[in-house]
């Protein structure tokens, strides 16, 4: 499954010790589904799992993963839902099985409005087809630009040609009960959002998009105060290990990050191709080198930077093997941008052994519109939500879209994609972000993976800056997380009720221990009585019985639990930024700016 497994694989990915186990020519079932199962205590090993595995009828063995670390060894299975919990009676306990969900990425793609649930066929006719074609502003057309079409009951979406165009049929509609044309694409260009856009049957429908114009700085940076930091923080010494789809080094501004791996694979070289974009967008945002006449870059550029790629198939046993290779790569920080509707046990207690060894893992709270997702619903994992800052946006936008359906026209707001709920802990810029995309272009990105690499970059200034990890919380244990995550929400800037935003936006001046004042803001982020609703009515879904309703009748037998991250609530120091000056006079007057910066006798960069 990854370098780090014993296992010999052919390119199925079914290790060859397992394919000789005597079960070769066995075929699953048509119903049977992805399982993982580990030992449910210490002393059994990979190979022992194995031949007890073989000894199972219906059980197909996929691959395996033995992690040298305290971790135990896991196999991933194919069988029926029947042989999964017959196998469950007969191991009394000794095996921990459950279903190997799958992954979701939490950035652009399926942000778009979602579309409604759709009715088949009915009294407006059959539908009818529409070409909408994609133009910039010199009228050459723009290929691979994301095209949706809402109606009142069903969407239709597709990507533009060479040519510009793409044709979308619309079943159920007719060109009067199209609600929404919104057309992103893929870099240099803000997208477009046009409310009941006056179709035609079988003609074309022309969309100009306007160029997008990466020379100015991102919003981001400013409500998060990161352009209040001196230059000499910018992350030196520490590891991030970014989880996501892969990174384009191609990218003239990326082409410094050169750690990575493809976690299914164990392949060294195509985790930097990123041609799906995701992991792309948060890597510039974290590690963009500084481009003179771009205000592109990113917050901890001198970070390490070690790329997990994860595959578009991916699922709960390949996140299982990126943080176990994180844990042997000596990783300070992750930066998780994948999450699944259901906990995992098995996902939870590699977590566990992370935080023990102080590896610090803030992972994005999805796009779904729905609860936070696993895992960063974990208490042991800082759940990151998105917000948008209307002005920032032009008024015809996809964006500008997600700020009118927040009710909001001035200030932040939350937009409707990003998750809530209790086990939020922060909010960040994560609507009309200007990033980094594959393979050497710009885009304005949205999604709340985009919010948690800005967490993340914080996060990594502030271990490698901060006196407290210099002393008392140097050790790699689980002390240094809590601190880490105590400082990033006791020096957020509150702006709402914590189920929409957490603790708030986190300040990287006062994070940091620099003079900073708060955000004016516009508008007050809040939630309303739906909020709540849906917060409780998933209370009741993971906890039948907890005293919020009767709960469905099968227990939530592999949901770990659930809540916003520990932390250990002690003072925080008054000036704890602390920066190493190398040798000679430049060094010694940046080392004096900076003390003066933090006396609050000058401003900053």
């Amino acid at each position: 499954m990854t370098a780090t497994s014993d296992e010999t694989r052919s390119p199925s990915g079914l290790s060859r010790r397992a394919r000789s186990s005597g079960r070769r020519g066995h075929r699953p079932s048509p119903r049977t589904s992805h399982y993982m199962i580990a030992p449910a205590g210490p002393g059994l090993t990979q190979q022992t799992l194995i031949d007890q595995l073989n000894r199972v009828a219906g059980v197909e063995i996929v691959r395996t993963c033995a992690a040298r670390t305290v971790c135990p060894p896991i196999a991933v299975v194919l069988m029926s839902d029947e042989n999964a919990a017959a196998l469950r009676r007969s191991a009394g306990g000794t095996l921990v099985i459950e279903p190997d969900h799958g992954l979701r990425a939490a950035a652009s793609v399926g942000v778009l409005p979602q579309p409604r649930t759709a009715a088949m066929m009915n009294a407006l006719g059959p539908g009818f087809a529409t070409t909408i074609c994609v133009l910039n502003d010199s009228g050459q057309p723009v290929e691979r630009a994301e095209v949706l079409l809402a109606g009142e009951q069903w969407a239709a979406q597709g990507l533009t040609d060479r040519s510009g165009a793409v044709e979308l049929a619309l079943y159920g509609e007719l060109p009067e009960t199209v609600t929404e044309l919104v057309v992103r694409p893929r870099a240099g260009y803000w997208g477009q959002w046009r409310e009941r856009p006056e179709l035609q049957a079988n003609a074309a429908y022309t969309v100009t998009v306007e160029p997008l114009s990466p020379e100015e700085p991102d919003w981001g940076a400013g409500a998060m105060r990161f352009d209040l930091l001196p230059a000499q923080c910018c992350g030196a010494g520490v590891k991030i290990a970014l989880i996501d789809t892969g990174v384009a080094t191609s990218h003239p501004q990326l082409a410094k990050i050169d750690h990575g791996i493809d976690i299914r694979s164990g392949d060294t070289s195509s985790w930097s191709q990123g041609a799906v974009g995701h992991g792309t967008s948060c890597a510039g945002i974290i590690s963009a080198a500084p481009d003179a006449g771009r205000g592109i870059h990113g917050y901890a550029p001198e970070a390490e930077v070690h790329v997990c790629r994860l595959p578009l198939d991916a699922r709960c046993s390949d996140l299982v093997a990126a943080l176990d290779h994180c844990l042997q790569a000596g990783i300070d920080l992750i930066c998780l941008g994948f999450g699944c509707e259901r906990g995992s046990a098995i996902v939870d207690q590699r977590i566990a052994v992370a935080k023990q060894q102080g590896v610090s893992i803030i992972a994005a709270a999805g796009n779904s519109a729905g609860p936070v997702q696993f895992p960063a619903s974990s208490p042991l994992v800082l759940a990151v939500g998105a917000i948008g800052q209307a002005e920032s946006v032009p008024d015809d936008s996809p964006q500008a879209a997600q700020a009118i359906a927040a009710g909001v026209a001035s200030g932040p707001f939350v937009p409707p994609f990003s998750c809530r709920g209790p086990e939020l802990d922060l909010c960040a810029p994560g609507v009309a972000v200007v990033a980094c995309q594959s393979p050497d272009g710009y885009a304005a990105c949205d999604g709340t993976s985009l919010a948690t690499a800005h967490v993340a970059a914080l996060a990594a200034l502030i271990l490698a800056h901060h006196s407290d990890f210099r002393g008392d919380f140097a050790g790699r244990d689980f002390r240094r997380v809590e601190r880490l995550f105590q400082i990033l929400k006791d020096t957020a800037q509150p702006l709402g009720h914590p189920w929409l935003t957490g603790a708030g936006l986190p300040d990287a001046a006062r994070a940091l221990g620099l003079p900073s004042q708060r955000w004016p803001l516009v508008s007050h982020v809040d939630a309303g009585l739906g909020d709540m609703r849906n917060a409780v009515r998933h209370i009741d879904l993971l906890y039948p019985g907890a005293g919020f309703g009767p709960g469905p009748a099968m227990a939530a037998a592999f949901e770990p639990a659930r809540g916003p991250a520990h932390v250990t609530r002690l003072p925080l120091h008054p000036l704890p930024l602390t920066l190493m000056a190398g040798a000679g006079t430049e060094a010694n007057v940046q080392a004096l700016k900076a003390a003066m910066m933090v006396a609050g006798l000058t401003a900053g960069r």
